[in-house]
């Protein structure tokens, strides 16, 4: 059990070399949305928004892409 992932979801942060998204720089694994928010400096509270659709990408996120559980 993971403090603060209580549905035990695996998260998957995909970061692409540019803003068109066709080539993968890097996949990381993160346990919560507090790890992603970490590995890109923003709040956590921006990166939940963003994964809900509730904001569109802006800054960093423009480079992403957050899933659960590898579903790509």
């Amino acid at each position: 059990y993971i403090m603060g992932n209580k549905k035990n979801l695996i998260w998957y942060l995909t970061l692409f070399d540019s803003i068109d998204k066709t080539n993968v720089f890097k996949v990381i694994k993160c346990d919560t949305i507090n790890d992603m928010a970490y590995f890109l400096d923003v709040s956590p509270q921006v990166i939940s928004n963003y994964y809900h659709k509730q904001i569109k990408a802006r800054g960093v996120l423009k480079y992403c892409n957050i899933t659960q559980n590898l579903k790509m």
